[in-house]
């Protein structure tokens, strides 16, 4: 996405203005005029349309397009907090990764998790969605499903109405619908701690649930069971290979969309993370557990081994960018430290923790400041901490926390869709003294940076779902824009990244002068990393009088849009018009100066 050149894929785009407009397809005789230089129209038998190549103009994206860093003030207020349990009393223990989501259509995200009841975190449970903007509880209930295992959300059948799935006690897998009604209970192979991702393996636009080395349809049907590893019933899908089919993640072992072993290592199995460490475009496996972490090539071929720092059996890697110099690190917990190791394996910090419990806790990142580089946010037995990702430097400590702790993780996403970003916090006192339930932190200053209002599984990366829930046919490789893994950001890209809107030269159509009228067109570029949408564009004659105005709907990154045609009597035109846009600055660019261009010369005469 970044340092690319564009010289194809010109769009023509039809804005409303303050006059009728041409036809969107241009007619045959429209001839191409650069104002801009001042030259004579080109004969009329130059066609300007969509397929004109002559109109385009090559876009190089600038790398450098990014958001100076402000620095947040991390002052953490809770926002509210969920402890009782109105469907189910008494089950308000939670100690495992919520997801987050709009289940309900209604627009504001869901917090969906599993709890328990006083210690029985092996047991049978239930399932509850709260609202997530505190207004209260939508549903709770207990259907044969673990009471510590993790939920993923996603539109399995394209309906537009979002699934729930989770860890069985009798079956593999249990999904529900949005009101917490039965859908399907299906597969053998059980786990009270697994975790299931949704993905669209064939990218038929039905989308599967994996859990572990089982991958089911969206009916509850079973797809395959692979005969290798299970990656602790926490595995996902990735394209992993040449082809555009999605295959299966575990922690020593990746299945090809059809169930059949595509690579093994040999080596032990755990829980998988992906991520491009060695800039060759291909994603390579982190594998964490029984104390150690590991990381294999995009063929089987193990690149190195190191034991978890702290000790422990090490829980789930978070991969991204946590100092800022363009390439992934791993974040990994311990029983007595969390640490951030580079691509090669050696350690970059450590910082001492508390989780003896099970030493299995995981972390989320967060670019909260926007400046590049990624906040660590994770919760031990009895804090929640924020660390500097760079340094591990302490940049928030949150008591009131507790938890016996299992394979879990605090959330970031704008969890109550007013466009700042929160943390969702699971907590149980069964152990140790503290919350017990979900808490919502955000900051007073509502300083930080903004987020998604999803997260959808345990597995999550941010191309994997869709910001309604609907699960992407053919999501975008992740690591090719984020290379993230369990971090939070948007789909446009790193919250650092601005666009670039610049007007090119102007092009003018002649044979309307029959009518006195000239034609115009406005190239938009955008030089920027990120796509921007609702672009003004405005006409302003030499006296600065805007003539008229239109709005592009979006320019991705690298691209152009040929905005118009917007069409000019030659007393509007006088002694030159000019193109601006974004000229009230709604847009944040990383440059605000270069938005506009001048063309003189009558195009008729």
């Amino acid at each position: 996405m970044r340092g690319r050149e564009v010289g194809e894929g010109l769009n023509i785009g039809y804005v409303a203005n303050m006059r009728p407009l041409l036809p969107f397809v241009l007619a045959a005789g429209c001839s191409d005029y650069d104002l801009a230089k001042h030259v004579a129209p080109q004969p009329v038998d130059h066609v300007c349309d969509a397929d004109d190549e002559s109109v385009s103009e090559r876009v190089v994206v600038n790398d450098g397009c990014v958001r100076e860093p402000t620095v947040g003030t991390f002052t953490p207020v809770v926002e509210w907090q969920w402890s009782v349990n109105a469907g189910v009393p008494g089950y308000d223990q939670i100690m495992t990764t919520p997801a987050v989501g709009d289940i309900s259509g209604d627009g504001v995200p869901e917090v969906v998790f599993a709890s328990f009841t006083g210690g029985a975190y092996t047991s049978a449970g239930t399932i509850t969605a709260v609202s997530g903007d505190g207004a209260g509880e939508l549903w709770s209930v207990a259907a044969g499903t673990y009471s510590s295992a993790g939920v993923a959300l996603g539109d399995l059948d394209g309906d537009g109405v979002a699934e729930v799935c989770t860890a069985g006690t009798q079956y593999a897998v249990v999904c529900l619908d949005n009101l917490g009604n039965l859908k399907w209970a299906a597969g053998s192979e059980l786990s009270y701690v697994g975790a299931p991702a949704i993905a669209d393996l064939d990218g038929d636009g039905l989308a599967e649930v994996i859990f572990g080395r089982q991958v089911f349809n969206h009916d509850g049907s079973v797809r395959w069971v692979g005969a290798g590893g299970v990656g602790y019933s926490m595995s996902f899908a990735a394209d992993m290979d040449a082809d555009p089919e999605l295959e299966v993640v575990t922690g020593n072992t990746v299945y090809d969309t059809d169930g059949a072993v595509l690579w093994t290592t040999g080596a032990f199995d755990g829980i998988p993370a992906v991520g491009d460490f060695d800039a060759d475009g291909l994603a390579e496996v982190v594998t964490t557990g029984n104390g150690w972490v590991m990381l294999t090539d995009d063929t089987g071929v193990v690149l190195w081994v190191v034991a978890v720092p702290g000790g422990g059996g090490g829980g789930p890697a978070t991969v991204a960018d946590f100092d800022g110099d363009g390439a992934p690190e791993i974040g990994v917990a311990g029983a007595y430290a969390y640490s951030v190791l580079e691509g090669d394996g050696t350690t970059r910090w450590s910082m001492p923790v508390q989780d003896a419990s099970s030493s299995v806790t995981g972390s989320a990142v967060f670019d909260f400041e926007g400046d590049g580089a990624a906040e660590v946010v994770y919760a031990d037995e009895i804090t929640l901490w924020v660390f500097d990702g760079s340094t591990g430097a302490v940049e928030l400590v949150v008591d009131g926390h507790a938890s016996g702790t299992l394979f879990e993780y605090p959330l970031i996403a704008d969890v109550d869709a007013d466009g700042s970003t929160e943390i969702i916090l699971a907590s149980n006192n069964y152990a140790y003294s503290g919350w017990t339930g979900i808490t919502v932190i955000g900051d007073a200053d509502s300083s930080w940076e903004p987020s998604r209002p999803v997260w959808n599984q345990f597995a999550y990366s941010i191309s994997n779902v869709n910001d309604d829930l609907s699960i992407p046919a053919r999501p975008e490789k992740n690591w090719l824009t984020w290379n993230s893994f369990r971090a939070g950001g948007s789909l446009e890209g790193p919250a650092s990244w601005l666009p670039d809107l610049v007007v090119g030269a102007l092009s003018g159509c002649a044979d309307t002068c029959s009518n006195g009228e000239a034609g115009l067109f406005v190239p938009v570029s955008n030089r920027g990393l990120v796509a921007a949408e609702d672009v003004l564009v405005e006409l302003i004659a030499t006296r600065g009088v805007i003539l008229q105005t239109g709005t592009v709907a979006r320019v991705e990154s690298g691209e152009t849009v040929m905005a118009g045609p917007f069409t000019l009597t030659k007393q509007e035109w006088g002694a030159g018009v000019k193109a601006r846009v974004d000229g009230s600055g709604v847009i944040e660019e990383c440059d605000e100066d270069n938005g506009m261009a001048e063309a003189v010369g009558w195009p008729c005469d």
